[in-house]
């Protein structure tokens, strides 16, 4: 007779252990063992090295963290530290879209505009993968085929900067990544048209212009040396249009005590700072995730801007006394909602060309 302990023991293996017809034992998964999980995923591919820099990428990072929380997502942020590792990347979504064999909602979220032939040219792939879903982040122009995209034009915001800017100093400094991108020319364009208004008169203003690199999606990350070379080429007031390596210029004048600066994309705080010019780019992927987890899915094109509320400008809230002074003496409460106003009729304006 088997003991009852012998037999508890036997019924173990029988429950992870079977035999087919012809003999062959195979083996059951243990119930206790953890089981992948099928949540949604939403992976992001950046601009190289783009993590980290304390603004606009962290800012999306921050976006997607939130809004994975929120609807029981799982993440994956890949920052590249080349252009070739993104770019394989890139290679292994695609891979990944046409062989998934899993009905496991997956969205592919890229930054990386120096991809954006590539990504072109591969996005009608998504059309034949029902689980699969692209946005790509920040272009003007819709994809022919295939995901969807998100465009925050900064034109307007710039407008309204440039318009006030003299103000707090005549004497500015633009240091843009590169002249490619759509993001930072139509940024630039804004500035220099606002920036050359006369809504009130002051004396002779000097806007000077300086490029990082030549090629989309560079120019966003540089030495702390080059930037200190740059910020001695720079005039006056500096606005750093350039990622991280804007944070960089604006940390290393907040560190010498040396210089001013307007901040770019997220509201800054510091002695040196005059005003920000901001980019709620978390609320808008937010909002994206939040439609791609609706029934209607994500628009096609989605442009949020100025009116929207998704850019704007603030002036330091540290900001010097004297400065202060010289923005209440100039500006009214009416002629700040005038710019404001026109800052969005001419974003449109901008935009529809």
């Amino acid at each position: 007779m088997i003991s009852r302990r012998l037999f508890l023991i036997f019924l173990g293996g029988v429950l992870l252990t079977s035999c087919t017809k012809e003999g062959d034992t195979i083996y059951q998964p243990d119930p206790d063992e953890p089981k992948a999980s099928t949540a949604p995923l939403v992976t992001v591919i950046y601009g190289t090295d783009a993590l980290g820099d304390r603004s606009y990428s962290d800012l999306i990072y921050k976006g997607i963290e939130e809004a994975a929380a929120k609807y029981g997502l799982r993440t994956m942020q890949l920052s590249p530290t080349s252009y070739e590792e993104g770019l394989g990347y890139l290679q292994s979504m695609f891979q990944d879209v046409k062989s998934q064999t899993d009905t496991i909602r997956r969205l592919y979220i890229v930054e990386a505009a120096g991809y954006d032939s590539y990504l072109r040219q591969n996005s009608h792939l998504f059309d034949n993968n029902p689980y699969a879903d692209l946005l790509y982040l920040e272009t003007p122009e819709p994809l022919a085929s295939g995901g969807s995209t998100l465009y925050l034009p900064y034109y307007g915001a710039m407008y309204e900067a440039g318009a006030i800017q003299p103000v707090l100093n005549n004497n500015t400094t633009l240091i843009l990544s590169n002249p490619e991108d759509a993001t930072v020319t139509g940024a630039a364009k804004g500035f220099a048209d606002g920036f050359n208004t006369d809504y009130y008169t002051y004396k002779e203003k000097n806007l000077k212009t300086i490029y990082l690199a030549q090629k989309a999606g560079e120019g966003y990350n540089i030495a702390d040396s080059t930037a200190i070379r740059i910020l001695n080429q720079a005039s006056g007031t500096i606005i750093p249009i350039c990622g991280g390596s804007g944070y960089t210029m604006m940390y290393l004048c907040d560190v010498t005590l040396s210089g001013s600066y307007v901040g770019i994309d997220v509201e800054r705080s510091s002695a040196l700072c005059r005003m920000s010019v901001f980019k709620h780019i978390d609320r808008a992927i937010s909002l994206c995730i939040g439609q791609w987890r609706s029934p209607e899915g994500m628009p096609k094109h989605q442009v949020l801007g100025l009116k929207d509320g998704y850019t704007g400008v603030a002036l330091c809230p540290v900001l010097d006394d004297y400065y202060v002074q010289r923005y209440n003496s100039y500006i009214s409460d009416a002629l700040r909602q005038q710019i404001h106003e026109d800052a969005i009729r001419k974003e449109e304006a901008y935009e529809q060309k």
